[in-house]
């Protein structure tokens, strides 16, 4: 389709000139023909065409090709600064705030190309958030959740992924006399299916509050989308007992720790816990950690020695040398301390080789204003709830990459 010179005179300046400088490029990519134009045949006047349109079109991305965005007739106004990134995120949350669909529409087309994500995600009602927003979210979540920060990450790009993973049998080697048949020492593998879930969060803002939409409210919500994220994250990857994921607490061929009979948690000993960091093997206990709740943190500082001195300094974080982390989802003092419950408690484990979490890329935002959220009825306190959805999955990887103690 060609332009005429009538279109062309009723286009602004700056675009006429972007028009013609690209004109001027291309005819200076034009390699020089051994003949003259007249006297190339027709194929090779087509053959030289398309290559050079060919090699004028190599460096545009999928999005571009998907918008016909040819290189330097894309948008000129698109600004990449952090400023600029900001700018859409405030704008995505005042149209969010004022009901216009057609802008959230239009964000969340950009977003959801970007992802690379399929045709049906941005379904009635619901928008993908700018990727600064998103980012800003995932951003935070490692700040508040143990498993994000700990476990091995796998982008997913469809919902469900099968990946190997090490069964009761390690690959070994085998001495051999020269000239001797190699035998087979295949370890004994297994699969691990992840499949995507929904995980989602509802914070209740005012309209006011998403109307202003300034630097702090920006930040304020991304706290609370992630907190309640990465809460979640938690306690699917540590407590999951198959509803909808397994968590290695619950996971099949997963070592235990138990502690003496008829004492619970109380009976945990700094003797105990040296003890464990020699029940993984040396590759995976090289990046292990102690993952426990924060009351029974406070027991192990309240430990001394037959000299009344405290085992562990007030401001140690490590035991026998191994970090500590403390999550709230494990279970602590707070709850019963009779041995003959089982309670499993604690974990010692690196959880880089022993648990995967697969994610899909994008994170979608409804929008209600009609709703009863908890007790608060939104249309009477003119306050809007905002659905954000994640989708992710978790699967144990390696069993024998981690210890778990229990009563």
């Amino acid at each position: 389709m060609f332009m005429t010179k009538e279109e062309f005179d009723k286009l602004p300046k700056d675009q006429q000139d972007l028009l013609m400088k690209k004109i001027e490029e291309i005819k200076a990519g034009v390699p020089a023909a051994p003949k003259g134009l007249t006297q190339l045949t027709m194929d090779e006047f087509k053959g030289l065409i398309g290559e050079t349109i060919k090699e004028h079109i190599s460096t545009m991305t999928k999005v571009d090709k998907k918008h016909f965005a040819f290189p330097g007739i894309g948008k000129i106004d698109d600004d990449l600064s952090p400023a600029g990134k900001f700018v859409k995120t405030v704008k995505f949350l005042k149209a969010i705030a004022g009901a216009d669909v057609q802008s959230c529409r239009a964000m969340s087309e950009e977003v959801r190309v970007k992802a690379n994500l399929s045709e049906g995600t941005t379904t009635a009602g619901g928008f993908l958030v700018p990727e600064e927003f998103a980012a800003e979210i995932l951003r935070l979540a490692p700040t508040y959740g143990v498993v994000r920060q700990n476990c091995r990450i796998i982008p997913m790009r469809t919902d469900t992924l099968s990946i190997p993973a090490a069964g009761s049998t390690e690959l070994r080697a085998l001495w051999v006399n020269e000239a001797s048949q190699i035998k087979s020492t295949d370890p004994n593998f297994r699969q691990v299916q992840l499949v995507i879930n929904k995980l989602a969060a509802i914070p209740k803002v005012t309209s006011e509050l998403l109307a202003d939409a300034n630097i702090d409210t920006v930040a304020y919500l991304s706290m609370l989308i992630a907190e309640a994220f990465a809460y979640e994250e938690d306690s699917q990857g540590f407590n999951g007992s198959g509803s909808p994921f397994v968590g290695i607490l619950s996971a099949t061929g997963v070592p235990t720790y138990p502690l003496p009979s008829g004492t619970g948690f109380i009976c945990l000993s700094y003797p105990d816990l040296v003890k464990m960091t020699t029940e993984l093997y040396d590759n995976a206990a090289a990046g292990a950690k102690f993952y426990l709740h924060r009351t029974i943190i406070g027991h192990l500082r309240g430990l001394i020695t037959t000299a009344g001195a405290p085992i562990l300094t007030p401001i140690q974080k490590d035991i026998a040398g191994y970090p500590w982390v403390s999550t709230e989802v494990l279970p602590g003092t707070r709850h019963s301390t009779a041995a003959t419950d089982g309670t499993k408690f604690m974990a010692f484990a690196n959880l880089n080789k022993m648990l995967a979490m697969g994610q899909r890329e994008g994170i979608e935002m409804k929008i209600a204003d009609q709703a009863t959220v908890g007790s608060d009825n939104l249309f009477e306190k003119d306050m809007l709830a905002l659905r954000m959805i994640e989708r992710v999955s978790f699967g144990v990887l390696l069993p024998s990459a981690g210890l778990i103690v229990h009563c």
